[in-house]
């Protein structure tokens, strides 16, 4: 994430103010997805796919936990190193301790593992767009993976190269992972084509939502996923205490105890967010994605016509 966009956003959050983002347009209709219980999605898979640890938890955490809670195995596949983010650490230091909160969320959140491409921190532009795509094919092949959860390639007035470089390799790598032409070799370790039929998109900006999730149920997994970024949420707090300074200012629970000044900064910057999100839709705390599922066009020709072979 930007420093910079948190600080705004916390500014905003302790004043009582909120921020919108959505797009919502009179001919996309706007989907409530609700817990289910009955595990619906037992066997499927889902990747977590952005550049940086603390994207998937902020703007997707609830959501991936509901899934992973109806039946879904979960992997998170990181593309950057996360070199450039933490507050008064070396370069090194910053990649090891990011290393080790990766580790942590796997965990905490029940991915069965990590994958990280590690392409430099704010650099991803310098990257080979084919190479990456390569990569991600090679993974959601080996993984067989359905859903996919990752930044909106269309998301509007997006700052950060790092995130439209993600996800414009992770929406072409969705679509060509199903070739039988694309990365052929591949076929020759076993692998076999595999199309990510559903995107959860979410963005920092204003974009086309279709699709909210009520999350209310997955509160407390959300906010200890996002917990877990320790150094992340370590630099999100210093650097707003020290632009608060600047204008005069200081939040006394920003200020004291490390861990209580996160956990306060969690509240207002995150919960408050989604709180606000859902207050939109008749619901506790949501959150936002633009959902591309499954082509339905044939569904119904099919239905008509499949016979058992």
């Amino acid at each position: 994430m930007q420093r910079r966009q948190f600080l705004e956003i916390a500014a905003a959050a302790l004043a009582g103010g909120a921020q919108g983002q959505a797009l919502t347009g009179p001919a996309e209709q706007v989907v409530i997805e609700r817990p289910n219980a009955d595990q619906p999605h037992r066997g499927k898979v889902l990747a977590l796919v952005t550049p940086h640890l603390d994207d998937g938890p902020i703007f997707a955490g609830g959501t991936v936990a509901k899934l992973l809670s109806e039946g879904y195995t979960g992997y998170f596949i990181r593309t950057s190193n996360d070199e450039k983010d933490s507050y008064h650490l070396s370069l090194g230091e910053t990649v090891l301790a990011n290393e080790r909160d990766t580790a942590r969320l796997v965990k905490t959140i029940g991915f069965k593992k990590s994958y990280d491409l590690g392409y430099r921190n704010h650099r991803l532009d310098d990257v080979s767009r084919t190479e990456l795509r390569g990569r991600l094919i090679f993974l959601f092949r080996l993984l067989k993976v359905d859903t996919v959860f990752s930044y909106d390639p269309w998301g509007h007035y997006e700052e950060n190269p790092d995130h439209y470089v993600t996800a414009q390799a992770v929406e072409a790598a969705c679509w060509m992972a199903g070739g039988q032409l694309d990365f052929p070799e591949q076929f020759e370790v076993g692998l076999k084509p595999q199309s990510v039929s559903e995107k959860y998109y979410f963005a920092r900006g204003p974009q086309q939502v279709n699709r909210v999730v009520d999350i209310e149920s997955f509160l407390p997994q959300k906010i200890a996923a996002i917990t877990c970024c320790e150094t992340m949420i370590v630099h999100m707090v210093k650097d707003l205490n020290d632009s608060l300074a600047q204008r005069g200012l200081r939040v006394p629970g920003l200020s004291g105890n490390l861990g209580g000044a996160t956990r306060e900064f969690i509240q207002a910057a995150f919960v408050t967010r989604d709180r606000t999100t859902g207050g939109k839709y008749g619901l506790q705390y949501a959150e936002e994605f633009h959902y591309i599922g499954p082509d339905p066009s044939l569904n119904d020709y099919i239905s008509r016509n499949a016979q058992r072979i």
